[in-house]
This record gives C-alpha cells, structure tokens and sequence, in this order.
C-alpha cells in the first residue's frame, strides 16, 4: 500500500511532540508544526513572536555616544541586553506584545530608566540622549588664581546619603560624581577663606565655578 509523504511527516511530528510532552520544547515543535502544515499567521504561539527593538543615544550636543549598555527587562520575567555601537545605534530582539522597563547606562553618564511597551509591530523605536553624572568647575579667589587644594562637600537634599567631598588640584579645577540630579547643599572650605555655604539645584553635565575671599 502506498503511503502518503504528508501522513509520515505528520505520524513523526506527532510522535515527536509527544515524547516531548509537558516540556517548553514540546511547546516549540508544536507551533513548527503548525506553520509547516499551513497554519497561517495564527499557527505561531505569540511567545515566540519578537519585535526589533532600535535606537539611537547621543548626548545634549546630538554626539553618538558608543559603549553604552542597553537593557530591556519585561515584567513577565526575563531580559535582553546589547550596548550601542560607534554610531551611538543599538539594535535587538525582545518579545512583542511586552511592558518592561528599559535601562540605558554606561560609564560617566546619567543612567536612563523607562517604561516600554514593545508593541505587537515589527519595529520598536526608542531614540534618547544622556548627560554626564557628574559637575565640574574651578575655584579662584578674589583675582581670579585658581586655589589648590579647597574643599567641596555636596549634601543631596541635606541628608547623610549621598554625601561627595571633592579637592580642587593644583590649577584650582574639581570634578565632583553626582549620585542624582537633585538639590545639593554645597560647602566650600579651605583655611584662611571664608566658607561658602549654598543650596542649589545640581544637574550633570553642569560647570559650577566658584570665588572665595580672604576671612
């Protein structure tokens, strides 16, 4: 008797899927079966479906920023990471149909956290910029030479967390890292010279330069 080619392929996926039973491979070969034996756009378990999620980061001035890390992490559990490229671009594959969270950081830059949806397309665009954690600035006094050595003390909000205490180098020049942009107590010491004491919104990527004066 002859036996038909599409009854064998069938007879041995079947089996397959059944040796396989109760495991997330079982699961797999089942929606493969489906699409080969014609089951259309809604053959495929929606699980398996992704998106491209793309994008771009530069910073405030549009300059392509490389290295960064770019990760998705979906609230059904699971993530997907990847890192930009010397272009500034990114590009990977998340499941579709998904709400996460997406986390853009790297190394001296302000860390980016947002909410996602991935959408049930084919694309996904989420474009952004990021600026730098941390303030620079110079300290002078009253005719403008830079003063080596001063104190800088950063107090977020006036608490204890959060605290940064920086010196200024020999050309009177500091770089202080920021745990948030937030407002920050600022003391500026240095023995001989009055302190200065100031509240102020900080914010990365900022100069703040400073003049003290004789006591």
């Amino acid at each position: 008797m002859k036996i038909k080619r599409g009854l064998i392929v069938l007879v041995s996926a079947c089996f397959l899927c059944t040796s396989l039973a109760g495991t997330a491979q079982a699961s797999k070969w089942g929606d493969i079966l489906g699409s080969v034996l014609g089951g259309g756009s809604g053959g495929s378990s929606s699980s398996y479906k992704t998106v491209h999620l793309v994008g771009k980061m530069t910073d405030g001035d549009q300059v392509p920023i490389q290295g960064l890390s770019i990760v998705f992490e979906s609230e059904k559990g699971g993530s997907w990471s990847t890192h930009t490229d010397a272009s500034g671009n990114y590009r990977m594959n998340v499941p579709s149909d998904t709400s996460g969270t997406i986390v853009i950081s790297g190394t001296g830059w302000r860390a980016i956290r947002d909410h996602l949806y991935t959408t049930t397309n084919s694309e996904r665009i989420f474009n952004g910029y990021l600026h730098h954690d941390y303030i620079t600035g110079k300290v002078t006094d009253r005719y403008e030479n830079p003063m080596h050595w001063v104190k800088l003390t950063f107090e977020k909000n006036g608490g204890t967390s959060g605290v940064v205490t920086v010196y200024t180098d020999e050309n009177g020049n500091y770089k202080a890292t920021l745990p948030d942009d937030a407002n920050y107590w600022v003391v500026i010491s240095q023995d001989g010279y009055k302190t200065i004491r100031t509240n102020t919104y900080l914010s990365g990527g900022w100069t703040r330069n400073y003049t003290m004066y004789e006591e």
